[in-house]
């Protein structure tokens, strides 16, 4: 067992569960941290009740496609067996047919019926496991979109896509994660950032190898998303196209069209790549 506070986070030795004995603190893993709080952070998943109504825990992301997906292992399970009755077809013999020892179906052994009897092979079509296949890939669409999937089919994808239009083309499963951007981002990230400002007071703070000391725990915390997608050529192309135009019709400095550029092209200080290209120009 293990335990958390305020004060610090105590590990129990193992205590049998047939005894009433109070449990016993392992002194070896046990710390004191003095931290004034507990570093831990609960999140729930997304908005809602668990399967079992727990309100402590968030919705199941796959929640709706779990029935759908029982169904696919179904209808595989079945599409399996009709092959494997296929590849073993049962013989039907027409009475009369004057056979009185034992059957023994193959190649070598032929079956010598009457002149009103008659024997035949029956065996499952193939049609009837195309149109489980075909039933199995709409059945994963319907799962897919339940859970906010991409439905494409990446074999039908002939050349490279555009930032945008993957964004379009995934845009159920970017609605998906832009929740759990809400639940993991501002609900997790944050409060373990400002538990790292908070305990930097304690202890000294160490970024990349070097002690930055305490942090200013009244300044604002956010969060900055990158775009989804790495915007490609033609999109580079067109948004320096559109911050030249804006920027030399005056309605925009270059210092914000720089900043709107910063982020695709790794520009770190924007005053200074400023004062650069006065300098290449000069």
């Amino acid at each position: 067992m293990r335990s958390w506070d305020a004060e610090g986070e105590t590990w129990f030795l193992p205590t049998p569960t047939d005894t009433d004995q109070p449990p016993t603190i392992d002194m070896n893993r046990t710390i004191r941290h003095d931290l004034g709080f507990v570093p831990i952070v609960w999140i729930r998943n997304l908005p809602g009740f668990s399967v079992t109504g727990d309100p402590n825990d968030g919705a199941c992301t796959f929640r709706a496609a779990i029935e759908t997906q029982i169904e696919i292992d179904y209808q595989l399970s079945q599409a399996g067996r009709g092959l494997k009755y296929s590849s073993d077809p049962t013989l039907l013999i027409k009475e009369p047919a004057g056979v009185d020892s034992e059957i023994v179906k193959g190649g070598g052994n032929a079956l010598i019926v009457s002149e009103k009897g008659d024997a035949k092979l029956l065996e499952i079509g193939g049609t009837a496991s195309a149109a489980v296949i075909e039933y199995v890939g709409l059945l994963r669409e319907f799962a897919l979109e339940s859970v906010h999937g991409n439905r494409a089919n990446p074999d039908r994808l002939t050349a490279a896509q555009s930032g945008r239009a993957l964004e379009m083309l995934n845009q159920g499963l970017l609605w998906l994660a832009d929740n759990l951007r809400v639940t993991y981002g501002e609900g997790a990230l944050l409060s373990l950032f400002g538990m790292v400002v908070r305990a930097s007071k304690k202890y000294p703070l160490t970024i990349g190898g070097k002690v930055v000391g305490s942090l200013d725990s009244t300044a604002p915390l956010s969060l900055r998303w990158p775009d989804w997608y790495p915007p490609s050529s033609e999109d580079r192309q067109r948004d320096a196209q559109t911050l030249s135009t804006l920027a030399a019709a005056g309605h925009i400095s270059r210092e914000t069209a720089l900043k709107t550029l910063a982020p695709t092209y790794d520009i770190e200080d924007i005053p200074g790549e400023l004062n650069r290209i006065v300098t290449d120009k000069k």
